[in-house]
């Protein structure tokens, strides 16, 4: 069995979960003390209602600090909404996409199929596949001659990061000329810049960057928001939520709070650029094992769009794979197994993770590489 000292003393293991996922210790502090008092009101923030003044700033306060943190263009609606991000593969057709259109899907990874199958139920459209990323086992996202964009879609979807394979967009997609992308970022959200210009709407569920399950952040340019090609339930409208300030019923009030504490902590690290460094730091670290490995470890990206966040890897044997998962909670570190559709071994590198521990895991497979290759 690989033995490694762990670096400190901890009561908390290194939590390389895919989500939800590793959070601040400074907003779990914070929250602890809000479950039970929110701000001297004598009133936890789960009890407070959504209709009163506590929440109002709780719920202007997170919106701002999110626009500051994305640097989020005014013309630019944020709603705050319940469900996770699945929800917004439905979503997103029924609101941009009229009967008889075409939006543009390239297939980069697990998520980004059930996009296309979710869109696919909801609306009467052409959903084109112009990627087919199960040819290549997913195993890169598209450069700009794999992909034939379709000329007066109503926009490109694309995920930013694909958690599963570990695969990345160095730079967004290029569409049709006038043609918006949909970003789906719940992977990365607010962990490098983003251009907004060529985007008409980001989402993100919350639970890996911004804090706890159950709420998505959709952030969408408000002339979108204002030509619906149809009339819809009224929770399934953008619309609505925005002229309801994302209170259109009782919010996710909790994950409201939560983004908002996380925002302020991430500006107060120093902002996207910053934790783009960092991530790219962390992840350069576990890749250098990797690539050194003499093909003990093999990941399941190619090197031009390896992810800085899910650092996705086979080892020589699922055996292999299953004893260092095994061994590696032994020693402290948590969440690594390898997503069901793709086996081997995954860490999942948030904003929120400290270098401290990716720095632990280095160690750690590289003494693993000692024992067992």
């Amino acid at each position: 069995m690989t033995r490694l000292a762990r670096p400190a003393p901890r009561e908390r293991m290194w939590n390389f979960s895919a989500g939800p996922a590793v959070m601040p210790l400074e907003v779990l502090d914070q929250l602890r003390r809000d479950l039970v008092d929110l701000d001297g009101t004598g009133v936890g923030i789960l009890e407070h209602s959504h209709r009163q003044p506590t929440f109002d700033r709780v719920l202007e306060e997170s919106m701002a600090a999110c626009r500051t943190l994305g640097e989020i263009p005014d013309d630019y609606e944020i709603l705050m909404l319940p469900g996770g991000a699945t929800l917004q593969f439905s979503q997103i057709a029924l609101n941009l996409l009229a009967d008889g259109a075409t939006a543009d899907y390239p297939d980069t990874d697990v998520w980004s199929a059930k996009a296309i199958i979710e869109a696919r139920a909801s609306v009467k459209a052409h959903i084109a596949v112009i990627f087919e990323g199960t040819t290549f086992r997913y195993d890169h996202v598209p450069t700009d001659s794999e992909m034939v964009p379709t000329p007066g879609a109503a926009y490109l979807h694309y995920c930013s990061n694909n958690t599963v394979h570990g695969t990345r967009y160095p730079l967004p997609p290029k569409a049709a000329p006038g043609v918006p992308l949909v970003c789906d970022a719940s992977s990365e959200i607010f962990g490098r810049p983003l251009d907004w210009a060529p985007h008409g709407l980001v989402y993100a569920a919350a639970q890996k960057n911004c804090g706890v399950a159950a709420m998505t952040i959709v952030i969408v340019r408000k002339d979108l928001v204002e030509r619906s090609p149809r009339a819809l339930p009224t929770m399934m409208s953008y619309a609505a939520h925005a002229m309801a300030g994302s209170r259109l019923n009782t919010p996710p009030t909790f994950a409201i709070h939560t983004a908002g504490l996380v925002f302020r902590w991430m500006i107060a690290q120093g902002g996207t650029r910053e934790f783009d460094r960092r991530n790219a730091a962390k992840a350069s670290l576990l890749y250098r094992v990797i690539d050194s490995s003499n093909g003990f470890y093999r990941g399941l990206s190619r090197p031009e769009c390896r992810s800085d966040i899910n650092v996705s890897f086979r080892l020589p044997s699922r055996e292999l794979d299953a004893r260092f998962a095994r061994e590696a909670a032994d020693q402290g570190f948590d969440g690594l197994a390898g997503h069901k559709d793709a086996g081997g071994v995954r860490a999942s590198m948030y904003n929120a993770l400290p270098t401290e521990a990716a720095s632990a895991l280095e160690q750690f497979m590289r003494e693993f590489a000692r024992v067992n290759g």
